[in-house]
């Protein structure tokens, strides 16, 4: 009977008769048109079916051949692979991690995580956490962290023996296409300023390649006089967590971070941090 067919529902109707079989109808034949037909399987019935006795058969398949001594062999191979995969998964994990920890800042983060934009942008903290030692009430009272480097002559410095006056900081290397575009800035700056400000620019040596020779080459190439020193042993790098270049700050006459840069400074940029260390060392004599 088709989808669309119903069964009578009447109870009161009268039962159907079947005619009786003749004489060359079989008593099979006879109950067959007494009972409904089947109803067809349809075509994704079909599909379905072929796709489970399929997937039965892989299955069978596959149990048949990891009972061979060849099978178990394969399987066990597949096993170390998922081991071996593991352990260079947590290998290469804890190489990411001492990485980090070895480039990571000494220092807090709050005084030194700044990005740049358009303009300097200053780490100066609320009055009401101000402890007194920075430049007025509202000034920045975190030390820049300390490092070690050398001078052109292989002298040993820290950044401490700075203290005292106002610190410009700026990282570079000779392989830095950004750090190369603001040297001529830098340069100029060093010319007018050079007096009232501290210019420690530190070379980021050992990064990428970078050596105390080629850092030389190109500042004696490009006729750059300003004082240029070297971080061989990546104290500075460790120190501020120098991971891309260039990037500049701004430390006070006490040693404390008032602003900072990333990226390449072009003159506006660069002159607006020498007046945030000019007005601090102003307000400081007053």
């Amino acid at each position: 009977m088709s989808e669309n067919e119903k069964m009578p529902t009447d109870a009161g109707a009268p039962a159907e008769t079947t005619a009786a079989p003749t004489d060359s109808s079989t008593p099979a034949e006879t109950a067959a048109s007494a009972t409904p037909a089947a109803a067809e399987p349809s075509a994704a019935e079909q599909r379905g079916e072929a796709i489970g006795e399929r997937l039965a058969s892989l299955e069978a398949e596959e149990k048949a051949a990891a009972a061979t001594p060849e099978g178990e062999k394969a399987d066990r191979k597949k096993h170390v692979g998922v081991i071996v995969a593991a352990v260079v998964f947590a290998v290469l994990l804890i190489g990411a991690g001492v990485a980090y920890s070895v480039l990571a800042p000494a220092a807090d983060n709050k005084q030194i995580e700044v990005t740049g934009t358009d303009a300097v942008q200053e780490t100066e903290v609320d009055a009401a956490d101000d402890t007194g030692d920075g430049n007025g009430t509202n000034a920045a009272t975190t030390p820049a962290p300390d490092f070690t480097m050398t001078d052109a002559d292989g002298a040993t410095l820290t950044l401490a023996d700075f203290k005292g006056k106002p610190v410009l900081l700026n990282f570079w290397a000779s392989w830095c296409g950004p750090c190369q575009s603001e040297m001529p800035d830098i340069q100029t700056a060093w010319k007018e300023h050079g007096t009232d400000v501290e210019f420690v620019i530190v070379n980021m040596t050992g990064m990428n390649g970078e050596t105390e020779q080629s850092a030389k080459a190109f500042l004696a190439d490009a006729g750059y006089t300003f004082p240029c020193y070297f971080d061989a042993n990546n104290s500075a790098a460790t120190a501020f967590g120098v991971s891309s270049i260039p990037q500049t700050y701004l430390i006070n006459a006490e040693g404390n971070i008032i602003g900072a840069y990333m990226g390449a400074m072009d003159a506006s940029v660069l002159a607006q941090g020498i007046d945030m260390l000019t007005d601090n060392t102003g307000e400081a004599a007053q």
